[in-house]
């Protein structure tokens, strides 16, 4: 199952993704040749672009420090075509829906809190690393502990602002990754294994550690493109390099929401 996924298709719910990714082509991959490698897929738009139609406005991430581009009248409309368009697919067992939600710089979110359970599996992350922070480690887990505090199920793609701090030939430090997992795991959330920027070299002991803490996984393609369908096998590698047994060692999220 790859839980945190987009399309780029009207009405446009993800400014990211290109035009090419649409819930069809999530349909042709589940029954092209490929499609016993997928148990299914959530469909897990930005809540930025539910709130803001206008793209330019949403990268690179003006929204943060301009609130007056939430505007609360578009965003309850935009809220109830995105739950109409989930509606249309959502099936809960092949396909399921959700948000991925980050904060401003004040900590607030572009759409109203109350309403992410509506939206199904619900994603936090953290795009930005601004800020005047001594150092960048400071900075990490200063973005990290913001995207924490949303009610969420999952912490998306956590070290994937370090990856200019980091190669194969020197990886992030181990005490990084450590504690990073165990401030996801204190705020009981599941920890993302990200294919759509591979980070192999920071994947493996990310995902060594989620399994010594009996955390919950959830693997995720982060689909932008129609071309990183394939990308799946990114997680065979990253387990086969872990020493991990996909159903021995690991507590694989499940999503047992409403929604």
């Amino acid at each position: 199952m790859s839980w945190h996924n987009h399309t780029g298709t009207y009405p446009f719910f993800s400014h990211c993704a290109t035009s090419g990714l649409s819930v069809g082509r999530y349909r042709a991959a589940m029954e092209g040749p490929d499609g016993d490698a997928w148990a299914g897929f959530a469909i897990t738009e930005h809540a930025f672009s539910i709130a803001i139609t206008n793209a330019s406005l949403c990268w690179p991430e003006r929204w943060y420090n301009d609130r007056s581009l939430i505007v609360p009248e578009i965003v309850e409309r935009r809220i109830g075509e995105c739950l109409a368009y989930y509606d249309t697919f959502r099936d809960n067992v092949r396909f399921h829906t959700g948000i991925e939600v980050e904060s401003d710089v004040n900590g607030e979110l572009a759409v109203p809190v109350e309403r992410l359970r509506e939206f199904g599996v619900v994603i936090t992350s953290a795009h930005c690393d601004g800020g005047d922070f001594k150092d960048w480690i400071e900075r990490h887990f200063h973005h990290l502990d913001k995207a924490l505090r949303v009610p969420a199920d999952i912490l998306a793609h956590p070290l994937r602002r370090l990856w200019k701090r980091s190669s194969a030939s020197a990886p992030l430090p181990r005490e990084v990754i450590s504690e990073t997992l165990d401030r996801i795991h204190a705020a009981g959330m599941a920890v993302e294994i990200n294919a759509h920027y591979p980070q192999l070299h920071d994947d493996v002991p990310l995902l060594q550690g989620a399994a010594e803490r009996g955390m919950r996984v959830a693997f995720a393609m982060d689909l932008h493109y129609p071309e990183e369908f394939g990308n799946w096998r990114y997680f065979e590698d990253v387990c086969e390099r872990a020493g991990i047994d996909l159903d021995r060692d690991l507590k694989l999220f499940e999503f047992d929401g409403v929604k």
